[in-house]
């Protein structure tokens, strides 16, 4: 059975049901509190104005997964080819309501786009490597070896090495 989001109160639910997570994985992304947050709302909007149908809750976070990501890369293309850095690490907010970030998470975060996309998808979220690589349009194989190399990457950062 689909579902669309087409009331105040669809909409009002499904935003207080995947807010948070939305907003962490726009985070690890844009690294900043305000550029988190305005992605998170322009992936709303997205929800808000289109004519999305989801099967399940399942398929929700999964269409939210891969719009947040797509949404964040490409901010930060625009950025870049705008030469704006705006991020400096000095200055990052840390996340709200007190959020934890350990060792292991701060790496993720300074892992190459490729590589944190598939360590969150599959440590985070839990999904296995055949879902990964269909949302990301992937061949299985290359997201197999794309998390070797970022264990292989994570395993070098926490011992104390650079990227």
């Amino acid at each position: 059975m689909s579902h669309k989001v087409q009331s105040d109160a669809q909409f009002e639910e499904f935003y207080n049901r995947h807010y948070k997570y939305v907003y962490r994985l726009c985070y690890t992304y844009m690294k900043s509190e305000a550029e988190a947050e305005d992605c998170t709302e322009d992936v709303f909007v997205k929800v808000l104005t289109g004519d999305y149908e989801f099967e399940d809750e399942a398929h929700e976070r999964k269409w939210l997964t891969v719009t947040s990501i797509n949404l964040c890369k490409d901010r930060l293309k625009s950025w870049k080819v705008k030469e704006v850095d705006t991020l400096d690490e000095e200055h990052d907010v840390a996340a709200p309501e007190g959020e934890d970030f350990s060792d292991v998470r701060e790496a993720v975060m300074r892992l190459p786009d490729k590589h944190k996309e598939v360590i969150w998808l599959f440590y985070y979220d839990g999904y296995q490597t055949d879902e990964i690589a269909q949302m990301l349009d992937r061949p299985p194989s290359t997201v197999r070896n794309q998390l070797r190399d970022a264990r292989n990457t994570l395993k070098k950062l926490l011992e104390g090495g650079r990227l």
